[in-house]
């Protein structure tokens, strides 16, 4: 019997009694899209969506059970939801449901409309069982806020509902859920139960971060991608632009968060991309679904990989195919090239200031207008206009008399208040904000569409104590639910001793690959002292730091006091050509000066030319060829436990 998969995709940006929002019918839309482009011809999706007032509570509710269950062993099914999250009371007849009173919910459309109650937690979770208990592979993704356990910038999240439904609006068998046993499925929640999921603007549309984010983990990672490598992918991507969303996944524990995504349904994109002739266009066979994407100003190239540059630019992206232009050069009309990415939209980053103090911020935009080469405006880092709708990548307080605060969107600071702005003009704020935009587009260096996709890995594996040399065969340490990986200071004699692992990268694409591991610190310092470049061959694996133990340490001046936290990013990058490290290396926040960033005199590679032009905005040595390369993102967070304790397993 032919698998299927059941797809139910409610997006509501419409309300009856709540906010508005602005991109969950475009998450669904995107949503469709890659199931119908990314599945088998002989396996078509049977795909439900409810849009706006087609998602009424009732609706769901039915979706649910009417389309959804009709999933059976061997086949898939997806609920995935893009609205409104929030909470609401308990009615006294469910106390025993929930010690705390309160259950987070789902807003439908005509939720809190009238006598129509927002769709419960537990009401989820009794729905997704009947579908589960079918047999089927089910996995839910919810993109709204407190969606953690609940089995947008605009915030997905309304206020929490004051008092609690009549129990006969809500289902009947809730009474007796709890005599139930909870059945498997697999849920990719936004956030974590007490935060928000916000909107971000992508390909000119308003998204959810976290579903935009997770679609592009699903297009690069290929279809052998778990749910826990999806997630940790996706968390890198939400932590770009929100530092208060940590997306979650459950559950964690080995099983069937290590399944591939969606039982395994979702088909490859063909080896690479190929470029071809069609009636008076060249084409690509890789557009929006596997992730290209090319803004107003966006130069996006591929190339026919050898020692030759010969590449075409990017000028219209559809859904499964995109229109190029050769440059400089012409094709044969018969003959099909196999193409790789040559170059990436980097674009500036965008930030607002809000100029509490009129003279602090005057400063600092004047300096930001004439950053450039020759006095133009700074290449890194641009105003946010004030027609455009998307949400600033950085803000810039500049609030109080000579004192400037930079935060991300979500308003934490990113580095230590700058002051004496009068003095310079402006200048080491401009320096900071171009700098902490070089480390935002090392993060975002990614190529959607890789043949080396699944086939190249970065593992990190426990260092038990006395451990000098990495172990070949040791199991790699598992992502946690929010998709990174957690260590521990340990104690030993009385004091604290930080955390170590070793690192591996493991070659499985059958190539010969050059391979460089970048970590961009807490402190936006971004080095290659793990792994400054080495080829690893086909089926091996290579080692950090020479096969010795790495230690996650806090930043120096901080004392591991308990609580204390740092997170680092390990960012590998592989190419089938050796290439230069120097265009990513920088140095902390805490050591820029205005004038003291250069590009490197000498720039090797494909991978070597796109950090140059990405980190510095400089296009030269640009005639080199071009060859596959692929990235991978892993977030480490280390901390020291709350409590003195009497463990000495680095791992607790």
């Amino acid at each position: 019997m032919t698998k299927r998969i059941f797809a139910l995709l409610v997006g509501i940006d419409r309300y009856q009694a709540v906010t508005p929002l602005g991109g969950c019918g475009n998450d669904i839309a995107v949503v469709e899209q890659f199931l119908r482009t990314r599945t088998a011809d002989n396996e078509p999706p049977d795909i439900l969506p409810l849009n706006n007032e087609q998602a009424t509570r009732a609706t769901v509710v039915a979706a649910i059970r009417d389309h959804l269950s009709q999933a059976g062993p061997g086949d898939t099914a997806l609920l995935w939801f893009s609205g409104h999250g929030s909470w609401a009371p308990v009615p006294a007849q469910l106390w025993h449901l929930e010690p705390t009173g309160q259950m987070q919910t789902l807003i439908c459309h005509d939720s809190r409309s009238g006598d129509v109650p927002d769709l419960y937690d537990k009401e989820l979770s009794l729905l997704l069982g009947e579908v589960a208990a079918t047999g089927c592979h089910l996995a839910v993704v919810l993109d709204s806020c407190h969606s953690f356990g609940a089995t947008r910038n605009p915030v997905r999240s309304v206020p929490p509902a004051k008092t609690a439904p009549q129990v006969e609006a809500l289902l009947p068998e809730l009474r007796r859920a709890a005599a139930r046993p909870p059945a498997e499925h697999l849920v990719l929640a936004a956030c974590r139960s007490f935060e928000t999921a916000t909107e971000t603007w992508a390909q000119g549309q308003q998204h959810g971060l976290f579903s935009w984010s997770l679609l592009s983990a699903m297009r690069r990672l290929g279809p052998s991608a778990t749910y826990r490598e999806l997630l940790a992918a996706a968390r890198c991507d939400v932590e770009r632009y929100a530092s208060q969303q940590v997306p979650q996944l459950e559950p964690v524990t080995p099983g069937i968060a290590d399944q591939p995504f969606l039982g395994g349904h979702i088909t490859p994109p063909a080896t690479g991309m190929r470029m071809r002739r069609v009636r008076q266009d060249w084409e690509i066979d890789a557009g929006a679904c596997h992730g290209l994407s090319i803004g107003t100003d966006d130069d996006v190239r591929v190339a026919v990989p050898g020692s030759q540059l010969r590449e075409a630019r990017v000028v219209r992206v559809y859904p499964e195919r995109s229109i190029v232009q050769p440059l400089g050069w012409e094709p044969e009309d018969d003959r099909q090239y196999p193409v790789v990415l040559s170059r990436v939209p980097t674009p500036a980053v965008t930030i607002e200031i809000d100029a509490g103090h009129p003279p602090t911020a005057k400063h600092v935009l004047e300096a930001l207008r004439s950053a450039g080469p020759g006095g133009a405006p700074s290449p890194h880092v641009r105003e946010l206009g004030r027609d455009e709708k998307r949400t600033p990548e950085l803000l810039v307080d500049a609030n109080e008399p000579d004192r400037v605060r930079i935060c991300d969107s979500d308003g934490a600071p990113l580095c230590d208040d700058l002051t004496g702005i009068s003095r310079d003009g402006g200048r080491r704020v401009t320096a900071v904000l171009e700098h902490l935009a070089r480390v935002k587009r090392v993060k975002a260096l990614i190529n959607p569409v890789s043949a080396l996709a699944g086939s190249v890995s970065l593992e990190l594996v426990e260092a038990r104590p006395g451990e000098v040399i990495a172990p070949a065969h040791r199991p790699p340490l598992r992502p946690d639910r929010d998709g990174a990986v957690h260590l521990r200071y340990w104690r030993k004699e009385g004091r604290w001793v930080p955390p170590t692992v070793f690192v591996r990268i493991r070659n499985d694409s059958g190539r010969r690959l050059y391979v460089v591991l970048l970590d961009i610190t807490e402190r936006h310092r971004v080095h290659a002292g793990l792994f400054s470049g080495d080829h690893i061959a086909p089926g091996h694996v290579g080692a950090a730091l020479y096969g010795r133990p790495v230690e996650l340490r806090l930043p120096p001046g901080r004392s591991a006091d308990p609580g204390a936290t740092t997170r680092d990013w390990f960012v590998l990058l592989a190419a089938e050509e050796q290439f230069s490290s120097a265009p990513f290396e920088l140095p902390a926040v805490d050591d820029i000066w205005p004038g003291r960033t250069r590009a490197p005199l000498a720039v090797t590679g494909l991978l070597g030319r796109l950090g140059l032009a990405a980190v510095h905005r400089d296009a030269a040595a640009a005639q080199s060829g071009a060859c596959e390369w692929l990235s991978i993102a892993v977030p480490v967070v280390t901390k020291v436990p709350g409590g003195q304790g009497r463990s000495t397993d680095p791992r607790r």
